[in-house]
């Protein structure tokens, strides 16, 4: 089919169709036996008077536009569908938050949006479509965007002056891409740990304890979806909600790939649903109430797994200085709009006086505040003492103690962890590749045998202890000959001059004892630089 030449004739038209639900390509304007044109006279005219345009302009646009759709609806179905789910936000009249469509790959963003539009009756708003962080453009064939079968599209209806205030700033989404590949190159260094010195991200509760148990897909769904998360934060607090909104999906998406019992041990998932309804609130979007209330209770559930039922909630935030009750706050905030707006006026006030209380809850004494500061401790640490203490000085002090000293045992057992991580890089792994083990070279050590010895033995008996004492008994000569060699073989620049720079404090010692240079150098290596034990063999 020719192109039609005036294509800002068209721009024009086809808005007033879709006004009046005019659907060209159904009877009455194409006839269903013969699918002959019949386009009355009437609606000419009535588009004449709105537009100003000629008759003949008009029937000539009608025309092009009822061939055009025709032809469309006749190469959808030859050709293959894709099947994307749409998840819809802002929708007041959707009853589904999620519902299924088949496009073609071919079809261009604006043909989607008509889709969306007419499947959840959306003809009079304006809406956004998201897919993988990226707002799909209109122009573009969607097969070029890298939309797939069986993707999900995040579709927002939002007022005009909001996607006004918004639009120029949804161009920044492409950052997702970025994080994405940056988290891919975190993620790469953590699974290369065991042969890197490089720093990696860890991921930790809320005590600060690295979570161990993960698979390697769950690590990487959980490190990406918490980036997206946090990136989206930023946009909340600059109030670009669709940017944000669209961060979010991206990290609902990833959290979604995590396991239940992962989620349920961290809070950040209902984290995320809850920024996520606070987005539909400050967008004025409240009128979404089944996607809000769902998001809500999966917030709610998620908290009392973490945190507890309320007795239990309280020791739990008051342990944490109350540093998570304007959650709650939030919440229950969020609740008595969500249950305001579907009807429920007594659930709204009792989510309204549960707020209160946990905001008077969250209040301070400045006068209290001003007597600990002058204790010495910082503004922050008596800020959470305050509230941990409920007002109680004395026990806001012992909390403030007590807490750095959690502080002090974790950064030790950060330091060890990280010293054991250390030492098990220099010395590699075991002949059936596993890590050194710690405990057992110190126990071996304790003994009075040398350290590089004591690395061999492991390694040759697989972590064995019995095994490893046993060969250090009978073959201490033989250790320490092949820990050299596996020395020169695995020589690392660092540890070498590290090594070189502690002999160094040693051997003027040795050799004022009487000792050569070499052999000094050698006893120091065989007891590990352990000066005493070099004296008593030099003696």
């Amino acid at each position: 089919m020719e192109e039609f030449s005036n294509k800002e004739l068209l721009d024009h038209v086809r808005p007033l169709l879709q006004r009046d639900k005019i659907r060209l390509w159904e009877p009455p304007y194409t006839d269903a036996s013969t699918g002959a044109e019949n386009i009355p006279e009437e609606l000419i005219e009535s588009i004449c008077a709105e537009l100003g345009n000629t008759n003949e302009e008009i029937r000539l646009a009608l025309s092009y536009l009822r061939r055009h759709a025709l032809e469309k609806l006749a190469a959808k179905k030859n050709a293959d569908l894709m099947l994307l789910k749409i998840r819809s936000s802002g929708v007041s009249n959707n009853k589904n938050s999620c519902i299924n469509i088949n496009i073609s790959p071919q079809s261009t963003g604006y043909e989607l949006e008509q889709l969306i539009q007419e499947k959840l009756n959306l003809h009079d708003q304006n809406i956004k479509m998201i897919c993988s962080g990226r707002m799909i453009q209109l122009n573009e064939q969607l097969q070029t965007q890298n939309i797939r079968t069986n993707g999900t599209i995040l579709v927002i209806a939002v007022p005009k002056s909001a996607i006004a205030a918004t639009t120029s700033d949804i161009q920044t989404l492409n950052l997702i891409q970025a994080v994405k590949e940056a988290t891919n190159i975190l993620h790469e260094n953590s699974r290369q740990a065991a042969n890197s010195n490089r720093y990696q991200l860890r991921i930790t509760d809320q005590q600060g304890r690295e979570l161990t148990a993960l698979s390697d897909d769950e690590q990487h769904s959980l490190m990406l979806a918490m980036t997206l998360h946090e990136k989206g934060r930023s946009f909340l607090r600059q109030r670009d909600y669709l940017s944000a909104l669209a961060l979010f999906s991206e990290a609902d998406n990833e959290f979604r790939q995590c396991s239940s019992q992962m989620l349920n041990s961290v809070d950040n998932w209902g984290l995320l649903n809850l920024d996520i309804v606070w987005c539909y609130l400050c967008m004025q979007n409240v009128n979404d109430l089944q996607d809000a209330a769902e998001r809500l209770m999966k917030c709610d559930t998620c908290f009392v797994k973490v945190y507890g039922n309320s007795f239990q909630r309280l020791k739990a935030l008051q342990k944490d200085g109350m540093g998570h009750m304007v959650l709650f706050v939030r919440l229950h905030l969020l609740q008595a709009i969500v249950a305001y707006h579907a009807g429920r006026k007594t659930d709204a006030k009792n989510f309204l006086g549960m707020a209160e209380e946990e905001a008077r809850m969250m209040r301070i004494d400045s006068e209290k505040l001003t007597q600990i500061m002058l204790m010495g401790y910082t503004t922050k640490e008596a800020r959470r003492g305050l509230r941990s203490a409920q007002g109680n000085i004395d026990q806001a002090v012992e909390f403030i103690i007590e807490n750095r000293r959690l502080r002090e045992e974790r950064h030790r057992e950060e330091e060890a962890r990280e010293e054991e991580e250390r030492i098990q890089r220099r010395y590699g792994l075991t002949e059936n590749g596993q890590k050194i083990n710690i405990t057992y070279l110190q126990q071996l050590q304790s003994m009075g045998y040398p350290r590089r010895a004591c690395v061999e033995a492991l390694k040759q008996s697989n972590n064995r202890l019995e095994e490893a004492s046993e060969m250090l008994l009978t073959n201490l000569d033989t250790l320490i000959t092949a820990s050299r060699v596996a020395k020169r073989d695995n020589e690392d620049d660092d540890d070498q001059e590290t090594e070189l720079m502690e002999d160094a404090t040693h051997i003027p010692q040795l050799i004022a004892l009487g000792a050569e240079f070499e052999e000094a150098r050698a006893l120091l290596e065989i007891y590990g630089n352990r000066l005493e034990r070099a004296v008593e063999e030099l003696l």
